[in-house]
């Protein structure tokens, strides 16, 4: 498909007038009012910085504005996106089925890297939910691997990708990935799309810790997540926390903090999470556990 070049003028047009803006207010001192003109009637097209600076006297990020000129929606790679984030969350074989058909769709028109890394991913956990073949799904998470393998940084889009398939890694290859990441979140500490993301991260690695019967390593990352900010962004991932802590605790012989299973099931179920309650009642371990149903053994053969 030939580039189509989007005619942004007549919005950025709509926009200021709405907002009770001027031409000279927008243009300001940054362009010449007559260079701004041009841009409103697509005459020209603004480069990076006269674009950043329009926007910012707009009172607009760009991805507002990106929004408003798709007509409020989000583009197709954008919409693929937004799903796979809601995976941290909480990740259902629905979802998983919609981020596969709307990236197939998307990769069929053109070519996009990410969107085939996600496809990937998605599939490796696809397998996982519903068929429970770990080897099968580390043959789709190592298709991913072998670009991330080469990026000499990875940034907020490729640390979603990473995370997705931190399950590919022995435990001790998941921590190292997850310090790794925290830092590089750490520098995104005002940007909110970080913080679900560290949160996931860590309970992922717990994971794999408490698989490998390395419970008071794995407390030291539950710790992390057991704070106000994780029980109000992401409710059902604090609910995942306090029973791993407790599991964890008490495989330690650390009875201190009795009751926290039964408080995860209580906030399921006013989440209206029939399933999660049950299993936190039936085999708290299952809970988020993509290795419930596989020996440690067969986990550590497979293991990159």
């Amino acid at each position: 498909m030939s580039y189509q070049p989007i005619p942004i003028g007549s919005t950025l047009k709509k926009i200021r007038e709405n907002k009770g803006y001027t031409q000279k207010q927008i243009s300001d001192e940054k362009m010449a009012r007559s260079t701004y003109t041009k841009f409103e009637k697509d005459a020209i097209s603004p480069t990076l910085p006269k674009y950043l600076a329009i926007i910012d006297h707009m009172d607009m990020s760009h991805d507002e504005f990106m929004y408003i000129l798709q007509d409020y929606r989000l583009g197709e790679k954008e919409y693929i996106l937004h799903l796979f984030k809601k995976l941290e969350k909480h990740p259902t074989l629905e979802l998983l089925n919609d981020i596969i058909e709307k990236g197939e769709a998307l990769v069929k028109d053109r070519y996009d890297q990410l969107v085939l890394d996600i496809l990937n991913a998605s599939r490796g956990y696809k397998v996982l939910l519903e068929e429970h073949d770990l080897e099968k799904a580390k043959g789709y998470a190592e298709k991913v691997w072998e670009r991330m393998a080469t990026l000499d940084n990875w940034y907020l889009a490729e640390l979603h990708v990473i995370n997705s398939i931190l399950y590919l890694f022995d435990s001790e290859t998941a921590v190292a990935f997850t310090e790794r990441a925290l830092k590089i979140l750490y520098k995104y500490e005002k940007c909110d799309e970080a913080i679900p993301l560290r949160h996931s991260f860590l309970l992922h690695v717990t994971n794999l810790l408490m698989m490998d019967k390395k419970y008071e390593q794995a407390l030291v990352y539950l710790r992390l997540l057991d704070n106000s900010n994780v029980m109000l962004e992401c409710p059902i991932l604090w609910g995942v926390t306090l029973i791993r802590k407790e599991v964890c605790m008490t495989k330690i012989g650390d009875l201190s903090e009795p009751g926290l299973i039964n408080k995860a099931i209580q906030l399921f179920e006013c989440l209206n999470q029939p399933d999660l309650a049950r299993y936190a009642k039936e085999n708290p371990e299952t809970v988020y556990n993509l290795y419930a149903r596989f020996p440690i053994s067969h986990i550590k053969a497979l293991a990159v």
